[in-house]
């Protein structure tokens, strides 16, 4: 039933001499004697450190066997290091007859650990864009138990949610130094890189979007590059502008800057017939020009040159009506030629005698994706 006679085998010859020495004061004369080695009354520990409890209780003058020997751990186990100041442990006895007894030592904890700085602005190892707009952020820590951050032991390359300077490429450091109330001191250092990561712009006013040049055009091209760190000393390359064929072209400008940023920048832009006519008996629309119904009616225009005779996208047609908006056509049946002397293609259109007193459009669709329009009274 005895819940421990004897628990000295783990104690130093030390404190078994001095064992009666070691009764608590105020306690039950008659009572259990307790015997506490460790931690000894007045020790100091730094915190964390592993310190095994050290006691042991004996029989009192009356001899009453020990039934009950406590410490605040059970002997072995490690006491309370995990805060610093100072703490207690106690050892409580009792005897057969009830009497007890208990011992209470002291004991300080000391703040031996350095405390911690967490930097998250600036990142270690990152690269921040030329002119990015950041903030410092930093913060200290001493831990769970630890003596605390002394006031102002903060302390940054620069204050907290300061504005962290990104005007100058390179790579630099950034160092938080922190202090406890103990005076033990830790820091961080981070390294980070401000690089230029913005490419070069570019203007094109020449060609505009969409613009329509005529075949053979000579056209200047009127471009620029910039960029924020190097300014108008960027690489800065264009394709020509190519008129020497009909259709859908594009206009391209590179640029690089020094940091190796690249960027480009296109337009569009067409290529036509360089057309002229209608020549008599036709004229330009809107003008109505006045032919007799049934005759055949020659069509002359030019196109700065023979460009074969494949020049039309759709075969001619005949619309109703010299009105805008008029939807219903016909085929307009003929054949063309090219007369090289005087650089005109030549149409001849078929017209009917039942057309006599009304007004039609003859529609040409070139290949370029041009279309040209005369305006015919018949008569």
């Amino acid at each position: 039933m005895f819940r421990r006679r004897f628990a000295l085998w783990l104690l130093p010859a030390v404190a078994l001499g001095a064992l009666w020495l070691a009764s608590a004061a105020g306690a039950d004369s008659n009572g259990p004697v307790v015997v506490l080695a460790s931690p000894a009354d007045g020790a100091g520990f730094y915190q964390g450190q592993q310190v095994q409890a050290g006691f042991g209780c004996l029989p009192g003058p009356l001899g009453w066997p020990v039934i009950e020997c406590a410490g605040d751990v059970p002997l072995g186990a490690f006491i309370d290091t995990s805060s610093v100041g100072t703490h207690t442990f106690s050892v409580h006895a009792v005897d057969y007859a009830g009497a007890e007894t208990t011992l209470t030592h002291s004991y300080t904890v000391f703040d031996v650990i350095p405390p911690t700085a967490t930097i998250t602005t600036p990142a270690n190892g990152a690269v921040y864009a030329y002119g990015a707009q950041l903030f410092v952020d930093y913060s200290c820590d001493d831990g769970t138990g630890g003596s605390g951050i002394a006031g102002g032991g903060c302390i940054g390359s620069l204050p907290d949610d300061w504005p962290l300077p990104t005007n100058r490429l390179g790579t630099f450091t950034f160092r938080v130094d922190a202090y406890d109330q103990a005076g033990n001191h830790g820091s961080t250092v981070v390294t980070y890189s401000v690089a230029d990561l913005t490419p070069p712009t570019i203007t094109i006013t020449t060609p505009t979007e969409g613009a329509q040049y005529q075949l053979g055009e000579v056209v200047t091209p009127q471009y620029g590059c910039h960029d924020d760190i190097d300014g108008s000393r960027v690489s800065c390359s264009a394709t020509p502008i190519d008129t020497s064929t009909y259709g859908v072209h594009m206009f391209r400008v590179n640029a690089e800057d020094t940091s190796g940023n690249t960027s480009s920048a296109t337009r569009s832009y067409s290529v036509v017939y360089k057309f002229s006519g209608f020549f008599a008996p036709l004229a330009p629309e809107p003008t109505i020009s006045t032919v007799k119904a049934g005759d055949d009616l020659p069509v002359k225009f030019s196109l700065a040159g023979n460009q074969g005779l494949d020049i039309f996208a759709a075969p001619p047609s005949w619309k109703t009506g010299c009105a805008s908006g008029s939807t219903d056509s016909a085929q307009a049946t003929g054949g063309l030629s090219y007369k090289d002397s005087i650089d005109r293609y030549v149409f001849l259109a078929k017209t009917e005698r039942s057309w006599a007193g009304s007004c039609r459009q003859l529609v040409l669709t070139l290949r370029d994706g041009t279309v040209h329009r005369a305006y015919v009274g018949f008569r």
